[in-house]
């Protein structure tokens, strides 16, 4: 890590230069952009590791003008009179991370029993813990003939990480294998992103190579050139239109740690202040669906624990990392993000945390592209057209992203959130959850078509189809059950409104399993207790209602079902053509139990061509149109985020106070 002598976190503020493009805050109420370039003065965090003398990073030596007084607070300049610099000092805490917890992860980590893993053998290197078993096990990953982009990032990571207290003849060993072995790039967003920034870092640690000396036969400064503008034209498309891994809880976690990475380590001032924007970028989004160590609504791809026990995804380390400042779910590459001088601005740790105010947010992101069959990722354009045929959204883009329309309605007891339906991303999709604010496993309610075909395979991946669909259980096992809980469906159409929301599905005869199936975690205490669980009885349409600790909810299936027990809930099939279900959650502190079960069963559900709404009371309970306009104009619309489709500029607010990264710049 390079950066200054650690200081305390006092004497990270301080008076900074004048430059060209300042960063410039005001506190209560005031603007601070990043749209400038800073002198990476960024503090180091040895000095409070015991080590030798000759373990720490080398001062940086970028002059300090001392001109117009500005408060700077590790990589940010706040724009202040120089009377009010000793009140900020002793009352601000712009960011959210502090050392004891950096140091508390690190060590951790460096405690694990040493396994081919970079990051568990970078913790030992830099901290001096179990190295000789350390070296031992990065002489076997540094063996390997043929890699790919996640050991890439990883074999980086701890380079640049350990880079002054590692052996000289390992640095020669990672120079070799860098060189010389042939990694496997990918095919997904996450894994260009670790490819291209794994190979500007590493064509920058050795500037003058020749073509010869490199796996693809081109010159560092040919690589370099190379990834470089990769890597500026994915944060360029990806802060105007959306990213197409969005809301990942099991991808988002390589994101963070690459952007981490290289905004720690790479030289290029400008390049460096935007990968530090997109890592803020990242945690922003983040943050705006995170409810108690709960990654809230809609996802492209999550895993196979995740989708049913929302704490289990890999993204929720850094989620308590940077957000709770308290690390339970431990996974090892946090030590990357640990070793470097990155903090979490306050403001995204109070987004991610202050849910004393229901809200709702609104953002657009971009589905995978497609490459094959593009009219066939949603028999209805995804409510792009209404059941009468009006165009509501627009479709494909001109790479052939369809648009991901997502909304969360967002309490301080439950998140429920969407997209709006169809295929965006194959496989791990999942279209909408209800969360709940709990300490409880399983605290989630989802539902699906499982949908499987050859086609869906086809649509984003170069192989042929068929050929796709026989062997995908040996990479992607579960894809072709029928009781599987992720994956998107043509024939889904979801709407929401708030704490209402409604899927609806039309099934051909042609389509594989003829069933949807919602899921209801055993922790969800039925209200309606005197109703039978029979998997073998067939039950006509009617209200079921449960409580999860401060959240009532009433499932109403939309045709004729059953009821099957698993090990972590129950599943409600419907197995009609057309079929779907309407989900209304309430927090208990707005009615008695008896009001909101009389309310529900004496409410008539009506699905019309236009809403569904409760016939009973013309609509007070239940009225979701199934016209609905997304605001397609917008990649983030909610009271904390706000960004224009195609502004490149992302503004993040919070009680007055307010954060602009601008990518323009």
């Amino acid at each position: 890590m390079k950066g200054s002598p650690r200081k305390s976190r006092r004497d990270d503020i301080r008076i900074a230069g004048d430059f060209s493009h300042r960063v410039t805050s005001v506190f209560s109420g005031q603007e601070s952009r990043r749209d400038g370039i800073e002198p990476p003065d960024k503090p180091s965090l040895w000095d409070s590791i015991p080590s030798s003398p000759h373990s720490r990073p080398v001062p940086n030596t970028t002059p300090v003008v001392k001109t117009t007084p500005v408060v700077k607070t590790t990589g940010y300049s706040y724009a202040v009179p120089s009377g009010l610099i000793l009140l900020i000092l002793l009352a601000t805490n712009v960011f959210a991370q502090s050392t004891a917890t950096k140091l508390n992860v690190l060590n951790r980590i460096a405690a694990i029993p040493t396994r081919n893993d970079f990051a568990i053998i970078a913790a030992k290197i830099r901290i001096g813990v179990d190295t000789a078993d350390a070296y031992r096990h990065l002489d076997t990953m540094l063996s390997r003939a043929y890699g790919d982009m996640f050991w890439m990032y990883g074999c980086a990571g701890l380079f640049y990480a350990t880079q002054d207290v590692l052996r000289p003849d390992y640095k020669t060993k990672i120079r070799h294998a860098c060189n010389h072995n042939t990694p496997y790039r990918g095919d997904t967003e996450n894994h260009f992103l670790m490819y291209y920034g794994s190979l500007l870092l590493m064509s920058q640690a050795w500037p003058d190579l020749v073509d010869t000396e490199w796996f693809m036969g081109k010159s560092s400064r040919e690589i370099y050139a190379e990834s470089k503008e990769y890597l500026d034209h994915w944060i360029d498309e990806t802060a105007r239109f959306g990213t197409t891994e969005w809301s990942s809880p099991r991808y988002g976690y390589y994101y963070i740690t690459c952007l981490a990475i290289m905004a720690e380590y790479t030289q290029d001032a400008r390049l460096k202040h935007r990968f530090e924007m997109m890592l803020e970028y990242m945690l922003a989004d983040y943050a705006a669906d995170y409810l108690n160590g709960s990654y809230c609504g809609a996802h492209s791809r999550v895993g196979d624990d995740a989708v049913l026990d929302p704490r289990k995804a890999e993204i929720n380390s850094y989620g308590q990392y940077f957000f709770e400042d308290s690390v339970t779910h431990l996974l090892p590459d946090l030590s990357f993000a640990a070793m470097t001088s990155f903090t979490c601005p306050k403001i995204i740790r109070q987004i991610a945390t202050d849910r004393s105010q229901p809200y709702e947010q609104f953002s657009l992101k971009r589905g995978r592209q497609m490459i094959r069959y593009m009219d066939k990722w949603s028999a209805s354009q995804n409510n792009l057209l209404s059941p009468s045929g009006e165009r509501l959204g627009e479709g494909l883009d001109s790479t052939f992203h369809a648009p991901v329309y997502k909304y969360e309605y967002m309490t301080k007891d439950y998140c429920l959130g969407s997209m709006q339906g169809g295929i965006v991303q194959p496989i791990q999709q999942q279209s909408w959850s209800l969360v709940f604010n709990s300490d409880r496993s399983h605290n989630i309610i989802t539902g699906l078509h499982p949908y499987v075909s050859a086609e869906e395979l086809g649509m984003f991946f170069p192989e042929y189809p068929s050929f796709m669909l026989e062997r995908i259980e040996q990479v992607k096992k579960g894809y072709t059950s029928e009781d599987k809980w992720y994956g998107g469906s043509p024939y889904e159409r979801i709407y929401q409104d708030k704490n209402v929301l409604v899927a609806l599905y039309d099934l051909p005869d042609s389509v594989k399993y003829h069933h949807v199936d919602v899921f209801i975690p055993w922790s969800a205490h039925p209200l309606d207790s005197t109703r039978s669980l029979d998997s073998n009885m067939q039950y006509e349409p009617d209200w079921r209602i449960f409580r999860f600790d401060s959240v009532r909810i009433g499932v109403y299936p939309l045709s004729s079902f059953r009821t099957m027990k698993e090990q972590y809930g129950l599943r409600i099939r419907m197995t009609n053509a057309h079929s779907g279900y309407i989900m209304y959650c309430e927090s208990i502190g707005k009615s008695d139990t008896k009001s909101f079960i009389t309310k529900l069963v004496h409410c008539n559900p009506i699905v019309d061509s236009s809403r569904v709404y409760s016939k009973s009371d013309n609509g007070a309970t239940l009225n979701v149109s199934l016209r609905q306009k997304p605001k397609a104009s917008w990649l983030f619309h909610s009271p904390f985020l706000e960004s224009k489709k195609g502004s490149g500029v992302l503004t993040m607010r919070y009680k007055g106070e307010k954060r602009v990264l601008d990518f323009n710049r």
